[in-house]
């Protein structure tokens, strides 16, 4: 995936950016802002380190459900947008994270911990 011209980058990694620009301008007055935003921007980050499973996925999708349905401003439903369309669009990327531990665009900084038996 390539943003704004030759420059590779990683929906995970994307997405985590966007909703950090999205958070500088946040009041921090309300929950959803506070937490949820917060939250989601953590789990973006455990994502494109290749932690969390597909479980860090559906709580990915909850947070970003939530925070649309009660942002008290536009704020809240950006950043509840941007994490919900990387969903909707991108499942397959986030999952090669979680699921195989690898990104498709290089970006990432997945370590392999390989277990001896």
């Amino acid at each position: 995936m390539c943003s704004g011209g030759a420059i590779p980058r990683c929906i995970v990694d994307l997405s985590e950016h966007y909703l950090g620009l999205v958070l500088q301008e946040a009041c921090s007055d309300c929950p959803v802002c506070t937490r949820e935003l917060k939250a989601m921007q953590q789990l973006l980050r455990r994502i494109g380190r290749g932690e969390g499973g597909r479980a860090a996925l559906t709580e990915l999708k909850l947070l970003s459900s939530q925070a649309r349905e009660t942002a008290a401003c536009g704020v809240g439903r950006i950043g509840a947008s941007i994490v919900e369309s990387a969903l909707l669009n991108y499942e397959d990327e986030l999952a090669a994270h979680v699921v195989e531990r690898y990104c498709p665009a290089g970006v990432c900084d997945i370590r392999y911990v390989v277990e001896v038996g």
